[in-house]
């Protein structure tokens, strides 16, 4: 989750829409296509129930008809008489069987479905139209099923397919109906068998809608196959087996190998009619309904994604211009336009983010005003710890001399206090150039010469390129101060007091350096620019170095024990507005 809310907003809406397009098309494709599966699934057993229905019904027609047919025959009197007299007896027993004969050949030239006709005698004797019969009693007919069957039966008997006993050509292939002849008391003559030829049946089957790949079988009440388009189911019992399995299969098994039945009961048969329609439509259909909802789905997926890019750059693009500006905010361009057209919250939130920045920018303005003040407080300040310092000391000199009496010497350090204090006020002005801190110094040495006499001697050298560039004021003189008090003051002999300045790459350095008792640097001082008069000397120069230049600029101390002192004040060429 934490990684979702790292995209941009223009993913996550992109990511959004697609989803939903996709659960849509999904959702839709799921309903249509289950939906519309039902009802094709509904029109092809309806339409295959439909189907098997008609064919049971021209079957039992047909049936029925053989039947009425097969009575005519089994209560023709010729055929009882025939049939029900001794086989010893003899009188018109030639014209009976002729008379019988011509009966059949007239049932056969107008029911060429029906292959032959059989009727047998209970004492032996045969009449059919099948001519290498012979004439005489067969016990082994009487021993065959299909006769067996026949005998106590109240109604004509069918029997399944069969290939006929008397030829193994496969297209003389029959079903046989059976029917007992018994005389007008009821007692046992005989029997009578039609043979139907076998594609009786399948002209009648022939055509049945039950799709692609859809057949129908009969089977009848022993499990036996009497009809099927496919030969082997005759002669294959594992085949035959599967038959019955099917019958008896339940809906969900049905639905999993994509095929459908329907039963029919054929009355007074014994016979079951099973179609097995097969859902070749139901998954064509299927297919084009995946296909439709492919090109319905990528179609809604572009377009989604379309769409979706355009609301989310509406959205996204004037966010991102808001924030482009906020970056350069953060750079300090506070005086950047904000421009940010979009949606209505879009423009609340350019609008805050404008007032925002008039309020920042006034703000700014009124804290620089504040620091600016605070700025030249805190350089008043400073030059207020050093005047005070060097007016005392000064006054204490020109005392001291006045006390001794010389009178040329007062004159001329009074001059030069003059001229110190005239510098260093500067017109009120706090900035001064190289040239007027250099005359400055120069006055307050001229003073501590007067005052030390031969025991301080100094020296200040400059380029008069670097007379011009403007600086602080009162920079050199309480670092030359603090070397004459720290340095040489308690130095035995003369001491050298030098003040040099450079400039390298816009770097104004300007050096103190004298020759006193120096000091270990290398020890733990609190901070070396401590050692300063009144404890302000150096540290109020670097402080006020600090707030004209920054934290880069300032002092830098090089000291040694006995041999001297040298301090760099670091500038810039350019001060701190």
């Amino acid at each position: 989750m934490k990684k979702w809310r790292l995209l941009s907003i223009k993913t996550q809406i992109l990511v959004y829409y697609l989803a939903t397009a996709v659960l849509i098309v999904v959702l839709l494709g799921m309903v249509l296509f289950y939906s519309t599966s039902d009802i094709i699934r509904g029109e092809v057993a309806n339409t295959a129930a439909m189907a098997i229905e008609n064919g049971g019904h021209q079957l039992e027609m047909y049936i029925n008809q053989l039947k009425g047919l097969s009575g005519i025959l089994a209560e023709n009197k010729q055929v009882c008489r025939y049939f029900g007299r001794p086989l010893t007896e003899g009188g018109g027993k030639d014209t009976d069987r002729s008379d019988i004969e011509v009966f059949i050949s007239s049932i056969l030239g107008t029911n060429p479905e029906i292959a032959s006709i059989m009727l047998i005698g209970s004492q032996g004797r045969i009449i059919s139209n099948e001519t290498d019969l012979g004439m005489e009693f067969s016990g082994n007919i009487r021993e065959k099923d299909w006769y067996k069957a026949v005998l106590g039966s109240t109604m004509p008997v069918l029997t399944s397919a069969r290939m006929q006993e008397f030829s193994m050509d496969k297209d003389t292939w029959v079903i046989s109906l059976g029917r007992e002849l018994k005389d007008d008391e009821g007692m046992h003559i005989g029997i009578m068998r039609i043979d139907l030829k076998y594609d009786v049946i399948e002209s009648i089957l022939y055509g049945l809608n039950l799709g692609r790949s859809g057949y129908s079988f009969i089977l009848n009440n022993n499990g036996r196959v009497v009809y099927h388009n496919d030969p082997g189911f005759f002669s294959n019992e594992e085949k035959r087996r599967r038959l019955v399995e099917i019958l008896e299969m339940k809906d969900k098994e049905l639905r999993s190998k994509s095929i459908l039945t329907h039963h029919y009961n054929l009355l007074n048969a014994g016979w079951t009619l099973v179609g097995v329609a097969s859902l070749d439509s139901l998954m064509r259909m299927q297919r084009d309904i995946v296909i439709v909802l492919w090109i319905i789905g990528s179609v809604m997926v572009i377009t989604a994604f379309g769409s979706s890019s355009i609301f989310a750059n509406s959205i996204s693009l004037p966010l991102r211009r808001l924030e482009k500006t906020m970056e350069k905010v953060e750079e300090g361009k506070l005086d950047v336009r904000v421009s940010a057209n979009g949606s209505i919250e879009i423009e609340s939130l350019s609008m805050h983010f404008k007032l925002m920045m008039k309020r920042i920018r006034g703000l700014m303005e009124e804290i620089k005003e504040k620091e600016q003040a605070l700025h030249e407080s805190n350089i008043k300040h400073l030059y207020s710890q050093i005047n005070p310092h060097f007016l005392y000391n000064t006054m204490d000199t020109i005392i001291w001399l006045a006390e001794l009496g010389n009178t040329g010497k007062v004159v001329s350090v009074s001059k030069a206090m003059a001229r110190f204090f005239r510098l260093s006020l500067h017109g009120g002005n706090d900035i001064t150039t190289v040239r007027d801190e250099l005359d400055h110094v120069r006055q307050y040495l001229i003073i501590q010469k007067e005052r030390y006499e031969e025991k301080l001697t100094y020296e200040i050298t400059v380029d008069k390129e670097l007379f011009d560039i403007n600086i602080p004021k009162l920079l050199l003189q309480p670092i030359v101060e603090n070397a004459i008090n720290h340095g040489i003051r308690i130095k035995e002999g003369t001491g050298m007091v030098k003040v040099s300045g450079s400039l390298s790459r816009e770097r104004l350095s300007l050096t103190v350096e004298d020759n006193g008792v120096g000091f270990n640097a290398a020890k733990p001082l609190k901070r070396p620019c401590e050692k300063c008069s009144g404890g302000v000397g150096l540290h109020n120069v670097e402080e006020r170095i600090h707030l004209y230049y920054g934290k880069k600029y300032g002092l830098s101390i090089e000291s040694t024990e006995g041999i001297g002192t040298k301090i760099t004040i670091s500038l810039g060429t350019t001060l701190l507005s």
